[in-house]
């Protein structure tokens, strides 16, 4: 207790440097935090995405073409058709579940009968989607592989879409038409967070049975993999990377060539928007990129937080001196100064992470607008607020306190060592210098 009351009063008689000391570790918490949930967002487990870090996502065809004489002579990148995507990615060894639904959702007009109609977003997924993921249905029930392949057309809505269109919850068995097409709804689930990227929409509904017959390669499709535990990813892709060679033997008769892109691929690099494949076959962005922010946005402040930690233990030398005069021994100071760093850091940590949560709560919906979701003009990803819980994990919090800490530390260890290690009269006369 005596030890916590001495760095107490050597902190408090430094009132300044003390508390320039905790805004520069707050200020490193609050940049590497703000970082970490807006990541964050790409990879967090919530209803109806429960398995989403284990998800593997298949999307995006890149087709060359090839002259007469073996040179490229222009490419096509797009979307795969149903037949594609079922080809290159359906009964993979390894995969427990898979799920075939658009690439992305659209914007459609959808409306009742004698009514005006609304904008909203759609979606198109197989009858296998709603085993995939884990919906909660609040009426009804999803429809099945049977109601698909008799061709009924059944539709699935949000709990907000229902009531937009018939002003309350409860529809199941009411009918609405939805671009062209007549459909009657079968179930009616709880609204999903437009942050969302494989699941998000408004109103779900099969695959006409153009889309899953056409000989086209070219489409919107993206297909869904939950791998088995303990299966190799790369056992997948190589799997995949066949598939691609038996598909470009076919092409081959029409002068085409499939580029293999290094395919699925982690929900991360997917809702990123390196779906949209282009002529390199890596994707459009690294872990490294990544690593290289976590790292610029810890080591500012920590130059900071050592050019501070020196400018303190420069007005202390005096005392150093003295201390060491009254038979203090060396690693009972540098103990004391290493103690006022943990101290600033955990209340430093503390301040940042509540100026963080505060900022992301008041700025959330205006930083998502601009992320990279595939859906970004929809209303209602420019009005939703990310959850605390999408957003923040204690385990990110205290990886960056770690960090800090780690940091402090570091630039307050050697000054501190030096500083110890003066001969007090050597010490007293540089304080009067």
């Amino acid at each position: 207790m005596n030890y916590f009351r001495q760095v107490y009063y050597e902190m408090k008689h430094q009132k300044m440097m003390t508390w320039v000391s905790i805004s520069g570790t707050a200020l490193a918490i609050f940049l590497v935090m703000t970082f970490f949930m807006t990541e964050n967002v790409k990879m967090v487990e919530m209803s109806p995405e429960t398995n989403r870090q284990k998800v593997l996502v298949g999307s995006g065809g890149h087709v060359l073409n090839i002259s007469e004489n073996g040179e490229q002579n222009g490419s096509t990148a797009a979307g795969l058709s149903y037949k594609i995507a079922k080809d290159l990615y359906g009964g993979l060894d390894g995969v427990e579940k898979e799920s075939y639904q658009s690439t992305w959702s659209a914007p459609e007009e959808v409306s009742i009968k004698g009514t005006r109609p609304i904008s909203l977003i759609t979606k198109e997924v197989d009858a296998t989607f709603w085993d995939f993921y884990d919906f909660k249905f609040l009426y009804g029930q999803p429809y099945d592989r049977a109601s698909c392949d008799a061709g009924e057309r059944k539709v699935v809505l949000t709990q907000s879409s229902a009531r937009k269109l018939f002003k309350e919850d409860n529809v199941v068995g009411r009918d609405i038409k939805v671009g062209d097409d007549e459909y009657r709804i079968c179930g009616v689930i709880e609204d999903v967070d437009p942050l969302l990227s494989l699941t998000f929409s408004n109103v779900y509904h099969p695959f006409s049975k153009r889309d899953m017959e056409s000989g086209e390669w070219m489409g919107h499709v993206a297909v869904a993999l939950l791998p088995k535990d303990g299966v190799d990813i790369q056992h997948l892709k190589d799997q995949v990377k066949g598939r691609y060679a038996t598909w470009n033997s076919q092409l081959s008769s029409d002068h085409k060539e499939a580029v293999y892109h290094d395919t699925p691929w982690n929900i991360g690099l997917w809702s990123g928007g390196e779906w949209v494949v282009s002529e390199d076959p890596r994707p459009a962005r690294s872990n490294t990129t990544t690593y290289l922010i976590y790292g610029l946005l810890l080591i500012l402040p920590a130059i900071n937080l050592s050019s501070m930690t020196k400018g303190r233990l420069r007005h202390r030398v005096s005392e150093i001196g003295v201390r060491r005069a009254f038979g203090a021994k060396r690693e009972s100071i540098v103990w004391q100064l290493l103690g006022e760093n943990l101290i600033i850091t955990i209340a430093g940590g503390i301040i940042g992470l509540v100026i963080c949560l505060l900022f992301m709560n008041m700025a959330s919906s205006f930083l998502f607008q601009f992320s990279s979701v595939k859906f970004s003009t929809a209303l209602d990803l420019l009005y939703s607020t990310p959850s605390m819980s999408m957003l923040f994990t204690w385990k990110n919090f205290f990886f960056a306190l770690v960090m800090c800490l780690v940091l402090n530390i570091l630039s307050a260890t050697v000054p501190a060592w030096r500083a110890s290690r003066l001969e007090p009269a050597v010490a007293i006369a540089k304080s009067k210098n």
